[in-house]
Order: structure tokens, then sequence, then C-alpha cells
């Protein structure tokens, strides 16, 4: 239960945190000491794998493409990027299809109808997400919370730019490397028609985010770690 997890918590000597926003909420939150919380960020499952091209996924014969990644949740914010393509609509802008990859948790109601556009490709296997993450305008990031944030370190890695929002852990990882974005519908199709058209701002923003996704990697994750440990007993 939630009390035990808590009890536990207050009990260990030290705890190990994924990101400082979360070690700040644990502080806020569970009202747990700064003595007790170290933070290590995870690594990159796709970092080195820049020069592999991937498979890409047989029901995407579109291009060119924006990306989301993520469980279909009402956190993710999905239903932001659909208000998002409807103002497109309406103000007569063109904006890219969008290529869902994600599968919907079970009993998780739908953001409404799709646009035409979208193309929901369920759960996609790691070199499928390769592809994707290579070929795509940019990865769209507009969720709500995020304890690490890992599509946007995977895209980063892979030379996609991100658009996302400045939102609980996103701005410690993404740093200058992301086109950051107040969550609504009007500063989303801004960013996106902007990245459509500036070929030198998508360029700029993949060299950003392949330097930003550099400082990541499971070696370091692993080494901190054992660090960490090596304190704790010795």
């Amino acid at each position: 239960s939630g009390r035990c997890r808590l009890k536990m918590l207050k009990a260990a000597d030290r705890i190990l945190c994924i990101s400082r926003f979360t070690a700040d909420e644990a502080m806020e939150l569970l009202n747990l000491p700064a003595s007790k919380l170290e933070v290590i960020h995870h690594g990159n499952d796709f970092a080195g794998r820049e020069s592999l091209n991937g498979l890409r996924p047989p029901v995407l014969p579109y291009e060119p493409f924006f990306l989301f990644v993520g469980s279909l949740e009402p956190g993710k914010n999905l239903a932001m990027l659909r208000e998002t393509y409807e103002l497109a609509q309406r103000q007569g802008k063109q904006l890219p299809h969008l290529a869902v990859a994600g599968a919907r948790w079970a009993g998780v109601a739908g953001e409404g109808v799709p646009p035409k556009n979208w193309h929901y490709l369920g759960h996609v296997s790691d070199d499928e997400l390769v592809w994707l993450y290579r070929h795509a305008q940019a990865l769209l990031f507009p969720t709500k919370y995020e304890g690490f944030g890992f599509p946007m370190l995977e895209a980063m890695s892979l030379g996609c730019p991100v658009v996302a929002s400045k939102v609980a852990s996103l701005p410690e990882i993404g740093g200058e490397a992301v086109c950051w974005c107040s969550p609504n519908a009007a500063d989303y199709l801004a960013a996106m028609m902007s990245i459509v058209q500036d070929d030198q701002s998508r360029d700029d923003l993949r060299q950003q985010g392949l330097s930003q996704a550099a400082g990541y990697s499971w070696k370091r994750c692993a080494a901190e770690t054992l660090e960490f440990y090596r304190k704790l007993v010795g």
C-alpha cells in the first residue's frame, strides 16, 4: 500500500531519484530530507544507434510526418494535439501527418475522432521506433507530467527535433535543445509550422539535441550508481 511504501522511504538510509525534479517532489510532497536523496539520471537505450536506419512501419506510407510516442492516456495530452490539428484546419494551414506510436491502456477513453491525417501505429518495435525518430519532422511531446521523459531523450539522441511543454522534469532533461511551448494549441501550431517551414531551425534543433543527449548514458548511470552503493556501505 501507499502507506507501507512511505514507511519504507522514511526508514531508508539513502534514496535514488531519477531527476532533480523527482527529488524536489519527494522533499515537498513526502517530506523527505534532502540529505537522503541522490539524483542519478537514467541512460538512453538508443544511444549509439544513430547509424541504424531501423525498419519502416508498414502502416505508415506517408512523409513528411510528425511523431507522438507514449501510452495513450490523458496525461500524455494527445487531445491537445487534436485541438492543434483542428486549429490548423480552421486557419487553412496544412500540417504534416501525425504518426502515433503507443498502445492505449485498457478502459482509457479516446481523445475523440482523430484528424484524417493521423495514423495510429499501436506498439512498435525498437527498430521501427528508430526509423520513426530518424525520419520524423519532430517529436511532439505535450505530456502534462514526466518523472524523466524517455521519448524526448530517445528522439534527441537520434537527431529528431522535439517540441514539448516546459513541465515537470522535461526542462532538466531537455535543456536548451528543445522547442519549448506553452501547453495550448496555438503555441504548438506556431512551433510546428516553424519546424516545417524553417530548415535551419529544424537542423539547429537536431544538432542541439544530439549534443544534449550525449550526456546521458547507461554506462555513466551504472558508474554513478556503483559509487552510490560504495559510499552507502563504506
